[in-house]
């Protein structure tokens, strides 16, 4: 091979590396009671008080299972008017679950999302999901990220 060619593919590489190679990593699961996430402010106030979390849920519950990862710049620029579709499978189940979650402006200062599956849509702390699957899509359907559990892969 020549050298041109070795450089012009690494270089495409790079470029595509820096391009798609921006993985949402650590994404965490927790259930949570409606106690577990009331802050002394919201006492004063009266109003949710979420601190440097952004949340997005199914019901205005507050309990159930949530989904969280960290915000740095790169997604703080990708998430601008745009769906995280969040799909499991429970287990004891076969089918997928899909919920939509429209993202609100994120303010400066938020450094983490969480995606909750809160009231009917999740009940119990008991239930755990099987596998996961997390899309980040603009209103075109277009996919600018995707995240999915190991099982999620498998049949």
């Amino acid at each position: 091979m020549s050298k041109q060619f070795v450089l012009l593919l690494c270089l495409s590489l790079l470029h595509s590396s820096v391009l798609f190679g921006k993985e949402l990593t650590g994404v965490s699961l927790q259930y949570f009671n409606a106690n577990e996430l009331t802050r002394i402010p919201e006492y004063f106030s009266g109003k949710e008080y979420t601190g440097k979390m952004v949340y997005c849920r199914t019901n205005q519950e507050r309990e159930g299972l949530y989904f969280s990862f960290s915000l740095n710049q790169y997604f703080r620029k990708l998430l601008t008017e745009k769906n995280i579709i969040l799909s499991v499978i429970r287990s004891g189940r076969t089918e997928i679950e899909r919920f939509t979650f429209s993202l609100p402006v994120i303010e400066e200062g938020k450094s983490e999302i969480f995606l909750g599956l809160t009231g009917k849509d999740w009940t119990s702390n008991k239930v755990k999901p099987i596998a996961w699957q997390i899309e980040l899509k603009n209103s075109n359907e277009d996919l600018f990220l995707l995240k999915k559990s190991f099982l999620w892969s498998h049949d």
